[in-house]
């Protein structure tokens, strides 16, 4: 991650991350499950890119006590920027040989093959320590999981094992996004027969694990999935794949993305912009060059189809986006060639809203590539400034 302890003018480029907007987010989800159900903060690849340092934190002041992470380093790096995390979940699935330090290390993770039992199983025991486990099923997402079929065999393996606290079973929903979805409810049968297995078992005794199964998306749509604990992503960072209409309160976009106007440029008409000559100015215009680009997370595509605001108006990018800088085309703007002028490509300016969701559209993809592809030289600054 870049430095953010260096004076805020020596960045021409920043996203600024709004912790009220995080913790409005987070009360609409605690709304919808009630204070029954456990609301795990999933802060994978950073935080989806809004700086877990800052995320996590602020997640754990407004009651978050579990945490999602995808990968080993990323669970080592939650632990040192939020050590009081209580239960930090590995949610990936992990290669065999991570197993060892893992289970070393204490973090949670999911068992996702019926094989790996009993080699989680030795490895714990020559560490001396206990494996934290979560059981994955895969009930129709197709990914990683064992099949419900596995499940009676997968529990008596884990009823073998020396060193084991089982500390919940989950799976995950493919389609919670869509409305009264058929392949939903036919995922939360397979799972509630897999509950129904797991308490007609003799592990039934020994332990009482988390069931999980519900996203973003179904902590609105399907509160059937809710169980014990919710696994929310991208609601929290303010999109979700609902219309407003269906959630008790709009979420609010935590991640802003500004930048200093680099030079401005007059040329004439007839003049061609960027690489390729992909625009040429039809008019005498009036231009900022932003230093700004793909490397940053501004993605090519978005050349010549994106805009951005500046004073709460909208303005076109022009050119093909470079590596490091982007042009936008300001000839309509009477304060032209002001210093300090701010040019802001996510967030909002006046009555002006720009989000990762129109980027998302123009690009046909999801808000989530477009947050987490936010590169490293963007300083992520808190919004309020934290002392």
């Amino acid at each position: 991650m870049i430095r953010t302890a260096l004076p805020r003018d020596c960045y021409a480029k920043w996203t600024e991350i709004d912790l009220d907007a995080l913790r409005h987010n987070l009360g609409l989800i605690q709304t919808a499950v009630g204070a029954q159900v456990r609301v795990m903060g999933v802060v994978k690849a950073n935080a989806y890119g809004h700086n877990v340092s800052l995320i996590a934190p602020a997640l754990y002041a407004a009651g978050v006590r579990d945490f999602g992470v995808a990968t080993l380093g990323e669970a080592i790096y939650l632990r040192e920027v939020c050590p009081e995390a209580e239960q930090i979940l590995i949610l990936s699935a992990l290669a065999q040989t991570q197993y060892r330090q893992v289970i070393a290390e204490g973090f949670e993770f999911i068992v996702h093959t019926l094989s790996h039992i009993p080699l989680i199983d030795e490895l714990a025991q020559a560490t001396g320590c206990t494996a934290r486990v979560h059981l994955k099923v895969d009930t129709g997402m197709g990914r990683v999981g064992i099949m419900p079929a596995e499940v009676p065999a997968a529990l008596s393996a884990l009823e073998r094992m020396q060193k084991l606290d089982l500390r919940g079973i989950c799976s995950h929903l493919a389609c919670s996004d869509e409305p009264d979805s058929e392949f939903v409810r036919q995922q939360l049968q397979r799972f509630d027969a897999v509950k129904a297995a797991f308490e007609a078992h003799p592990l039934a005794q020994r332990f009482a694990p988390s069931f999980h199964i519900a996203n973003s998306d179904a902590v609105f749509q399907y509160p059937e999935s809710h169980c014990d604990l919710v696994r929310p992503g991208i609601s929290l960072y303010g999109y979700c794949g609902l219309p407003t209409a269906k959630l008790p309160a709009p979420l609010k976009p935590v991640l802003a993305l500004k930048a200093q106007i680099a030079q401005f440029k007059q040329v004439p008409a007839g003049t061609p912009l960027g690489y390729g000559r992909s625009y040429v100015t039809t008019r005498p215009s009036r231009l900022a060059v932003i230093a700004l680009g793909y490397a940053d997370g501004l993605n090519r595509l978005l050349s010549n189809v994106q805009e951005v605001l500046v004073d709460g108006n909208r303005y076109p990018l022009v050119g093909r986006i470079s590596m490091d800088q982007c042009v936008v085309d300001l000839t309509e703007l009477p304060d032209w060639g002001e210093p300090g002028l701010k040019v802001v490509f996510i967030g909002q300016s006046g009555e002006q809203r720009i989000t990762a969701q129109d980027w998302a559209d123009k690009l046909d993809t999801i808000p989530y590539e477009i947050l987490t592809s936010l590169g490293t030289r963007l300083p992520r600054y808190p919004i309020p400034v934290q002392p």
